[in-house]
């Protein structure tokens, strides 16, 4: 049995199994199986609880007890990055949930005993032709560093021969000889991303190719990619309502490449559990954004496989009014948790007790 603070057995037990080893399948700190409590619908577990009740060191826990067995993935709404775009990037092409989108999506990529690094062609692409709305200054060094952080998600190979690399810095030579010295660049850069994405015939390059169509099936892009990749840029570079929709498709894409690294049975063989996200300070824009897209997408009927366990300061929050609720005690052996036909009632609040003097 684990001891941690909380006297955390009832998340990190393997036998009988905890929380933890029934929703990402995998035992704490090894690299065995576990029974699933929840075969289709996921609970989006978020725990709760006022200051000082080590909320994020419990989250850091988790990463601890998976890294290296299972890709996991740790963002914290109330880091830096997420405050604010960076210096010259206008307003207009950077939010909370893309940033946080690309944080995850990089700290997931990375490998795991027996698999391979995740690619996110579908992400990339979605997320260049966001980046792409704030390119109208034509500052070609800030272009080629933001370019080459998204394109290096694209890439299943490790990059210690230099390969994800080199594949991404001729990629963004041809994105930045796209663009004209005047007009619009959005449509130039999805054209030139498309056309990168086209060429090559290896496993690789057909798996960018079967990412950059997934964007003809975007609401009015007519089954036309391009068409639905401008149509979000478009969407997220408007604001408010439109931009949220956009999120949530990028949010879509990420979970939709993760599908694709677990799709069929030579994949599933080499991957065991499922991919964990954790988001400390969940309410906080990066947080409550990501947190939405995956309860409405999940509402929706879209399924994913992903494990969310969030931090939230306090015990309740608006977006969360439906959401079921139990201590961490009550969730020792099973969750008791049913999907509702709300957002909300997706999410499983777990409450976390008091520190002992101990645990202090």
């Amino acid at each position: 049995m684990h001891r941690g603070p909380h006297g955390q057995g009832p998340l990190f037990d393997t036998d009988p199994p905890g929380l933890a080893a029934r929703l990402v399948g995998l035992r704490p700190y090894q690299l065995r199986p576990s029974p699933y409590e929840h075969q289709g619908d996921l609970p989006f577990v978020v725990f709760t609880g006022g200051r000082g009740l080590g909320k994020s060191a419990l989250l850091a826990q988790v990463r601890a007890a998976y890294q290296g067995h299972t890709p996991v993935a740790l963002v914290d709404g109330e880091e830096p990055q997420f405050a604010g775009p960076p210096p010259e990037r206008p307003g207009e092409a950077w939010s909370p949930v893309a940033q946080a989108l690309t944080t995850v999506a990089e700290q997931l990529a990375e490998p795991v005993t027996g698999a391979r690094r995740i690619s996110f062609p579908r992400l990339a692409s979605g997320l260049l032709a966001v980046a792409a709305g704030g390119w109208s200054d034509r500052d070609v060094p800030r272009i080629r560093q933001e370019a080459e952080r998204i394109l290096l998600l694209n890439d299943s190979r490790s990059f210690l021969d230099g390969f994800g690399g080199r594949w991404a810095s001729k990629v963004v030579a041809k994105l930045v000889a796209s663009m004209s010295s005047t007009g619009p660049v959005v449509e130039p850069i999805i054209e030139a991303t498309l056309e990168a994405f086209s060429e090559g015939v290896s496993p690789t390059h057909r798996r960018l190719r079967r990412a950059a169509t997934w964007y003809r099936d975007c609401p009015d892009a007519g089954g036309n990619p391009k068409l639905g990749l401008i149509l979000l840029s478009g969407h997220f570079r408007a604001g408010g309502g439109s931009r949220i929709h956009a999120e949530r498709y990028l949010v879509r894409a990420l979970l939709a490449d993760l599908d694709d690294a677990y799709a069929g049975v030579m994949q599933r063989s080499h991957r065991l559990g499922r991919p964990v996200v954790l988001i400390d300070n969940v309410q906080e824009p990066a947080g409550r954004g990501l947190m939405e897209c995956v309860l409405r997408d999940r509402t929706d009927g879209v399924r994913d496989q992903v494990v969310f366990l969030a931090a939230l300061r306090g015990y309740a929050h608006p977006a969360l009014r439906n959401a079921t609720r139990r201590t961490l005690a009550e969730v020792a052996r099973t969750t008791g948790w049913k999907a509702g036909p709300s957002p909300s009632s997706r999410a499983l609040l777990v409450s976390l007790p008091p520190l002992t003097p101990d645990d202090t």
